[in-house]
């Protein structure tokens, strides 16, 4: 039998209404300046706080052990980096930024440990996210949002935000706003899912479509329904394409267009592939020509766009002038943190799977709306954004930390 860990820290009901407050901005204020930045520095001085008073006590805490071991299969790979880093400056300013977020996810990892923090922590992001999709369809409807932000040219709705984040943010929390309305206001939930997913796809990112499917396929898997309902929640992403189709059909023909390029017979395979992918695969490419030159401790964290232009091969390749990520978390983590920071990452996943599985019907019931996204995010066949960023790895923080936490069985539930 598994021992069990201890009780959670007590911790002051004002620092925890502060940390929750906190939490919540990760995702409330990301449209705005500095985004998550300002939050997570904020819970950062919580959980330094905390480290000098409670030393002892934090080290007893088997949820503060497993969040350290996270921290430290990420962190000591960056640090490996700087032997062959392309530009040792970017890299030490990476691992300090990083170094900030073990404070951070002790505070999370403190708070979520409590079943009201986590339910308050669902209910006040459904309702950011209820305000952003209201949001988005005052862009649509009048062609600008609430605070006067216009659909781009070629009419993708991106609400308050000025570039295509308000889509992965919705995703990455929709689960858990999801499972915590299902049970009390079941149609709200879905009403939810389906509007969430045509705000998605409005953003014209067809790799949100991707993970929006994808996450609906693994919630169904988890529960293993019966095949009426496997049909009616798969019909849920058809509907959402046709809805998104006829809200802007020019947006639809676009990216069909890009989509049927892959059967023009004048290009090679790699041209067409890489053209209905927007290009990715020479991001992709590039990446592993960078892990290739410095295959155990890549080229360095933070410098993946810096190293580009040296490790670009194809004289057509745009993204020489016009640098971006790497558009796949492994593909650019592999490029920066070479071979040990790749294992260092699939260690992460091993454990946070055996600790999953570890646990006992209810906490795995608890964390399942934190693992679903982070399941997701995580596939390796997917476009998403890379890890080490800090308007995005806050909110991967919070999703891991409430993973961790939720895994532990709080006071009230071991009284019940």
């Amino acid at each position: 039998m598994l021992a069990h860990s201890n009780p959670p820290l007590a911790m002051p009901r004002t620092l925890i209404n502060a940390c929750l407050l906190f939490a919540v901005m990760i995702i409330v204020w990301s449209p705005f300046s500095g985004g998550a930045r300002l939050p997570t520095l904020l819970l950062a001085m919580v959980g330094g706080g905390l480290l000098l008073v409670k030393f002892s006590a934090l080290r007893e805490q088997r949820a503060v052990r497993r969040w350290t071991m996270v921290f430290l299969l990420l962190w000591l790979p960056m640090w490996l980096s700087l032997l062959h880093a392309f530009d040792v400056k970017a890299t030490c300013v990476a691992i300090a930024w990083f170094s900030l977020m073990y404070l951070a996810g002790l505070a999370l990892v403190l708070l979520l440990q409590q079943t009201l923090a986590r339910q308050l922590l669902a209910r006040w992001l459904g309702w950011v996210i209820a305000l952003w999709m209201l949001d988005s369809a005052i862009q649509y409807l009048c062609g600008v949002d609430i605070l006067g932000m216009p659909k781009t040219p070629e009419g993708r709705i991106t609400g308050m935000f000025s570039d295509l984040h308000q889509g992965i943010l919705m995703l990455a929390v929709l689960p858990l706003i999801f499972y915590h309305w299902q049970p009390k206001y079941g149609w709200l939930a879905w009403a939810m899912l389906l509007g969430a997913g045509v705000v998605v796809v409005l953003s014209g990112a067809r790799g949100y479509l991707y993970i929006y499917m994808l996450m609906l396929l693994l919630g169904l898997w988890r529960r293993q329904p019966g095949w009426k309902v496997w049909l009616a929640v798969l019909a849920i992403p058809l509907l959402v394409a046709m809805l998104s189709s006829l809200l802007n059909p020019q947006l639809a023909k676009t990216k069909l267009q890009a989509t049927q390029a892959m059967t023009m017979s004048e290009q090679t395979t790699f041209d067409r592939f890489n053209h209905a992918l927007t290009y990715r695969l020479n991001l992709w490419e590039t990446g592993l020509r960078m892990w290739q030159a410095e295959p155990l401790t890549g080229i360095g964290s933070n410098n993946y766009k810096r190293a580009y232009a040296q490790y670009a091969s194809r004289a057509d390749d745009r993204f020489v002038a016009n640098r971006t990520h790497s558009h796949n978390i492994y593909v650019e983590w592999l490029a920066e943190t070479g071979l040990i920071g790749g294992l260092g990452l699939v260690a992460i996943v091993v454990l946070c799977v055996r600790w999953f599985r570890q646990a006992d019907m209810l906490s795995q019931h608890q964390a399942w709306p934190y693992a679903l996204p982070l399941m997701v995010i995580y596939f390796p066949i997917n476009t998403t954004q890379p890890m080490l960023v800090p308007w995005w790895f806050p909110v991967l923080l919070l999703l891991v930390c409430a993973l961790i936490a939720s895994l532990e069985r709080s006071q009230d539930d071991r009284a019940t």
